[in-house]
C-alpha cells in the first residue's frame, strides 16, 4: 500500500514471547498496558526486498495508493516496555526473515491453512 512507502513496526515472535514472559515478573502493583513490538518503523518496499531476497523470488507487486483510513507509519512505543519488563527486541528485520524463511522450508508451513 502507499506504493511501497508506508512503513510498519515488524516484530520477530521470540521477541513478543521474552517481553511477555517478562511481564509475569513485573512487580507493578497495578495492572499496566503495555506495547510489545520492535519500535522501529521499516518501509514496506525495503520488507519486500528483503522477502525477495530470502525467497530468491521477485514478488509480483500490485502498486497501489494510501488506502483510506491508513496511515503512513505505524509502530509500537516500548518505552513502557523497556523501563518495566527490561524488554529489548534485539532481532534485526534481515535476521527476523531469514529466520522465518528457514523454519517456514523446514517445516514445510505451506500445508497449513486457515480454517472457517
Amino acid at each position: 500500500f502507499n506504493h511501497g512507502e508506508s512503513k510498519r513496526d515488524f516484530t520477530y515472535v521470540l521477541d513478543i514471547v521474552q517481553g511477555v514472559v517478562n511481564s509475569l515478573f513485573a512487580d507493578t502493583n497495578k495492572p499496566e498496558l503495555i506495547n510489545l513490538g520492535n519500535g522501529r518503523p521499516v518501509l514496506l518496499a525495503d520488507f519486500v526486498q528483503l522477502v525477495e531476497k530470502q525467497v530468491g523470488a521477485k514478488a509480483v507487486i500490485d502498486s497501489v495508493g494510501m488506502q483510506k483510513g491508513d496511515v503512513p507509519v505505524t509502530y509500537a512505543d516500548i518505552s513502557k516496555a523497556r523501563r518495566l519488563l527490561a524488554y529489548n527486541p534485539n532481532t534485526t528485520i534481515e535476521e527476523g526473515i531469514q529466520q522465518f524463511v528457514s523454519w517456514f522450508r523446514e517445516y514445510d508451513a505451506s500445508q497449513y491453512r486457515m480454517t472457517q
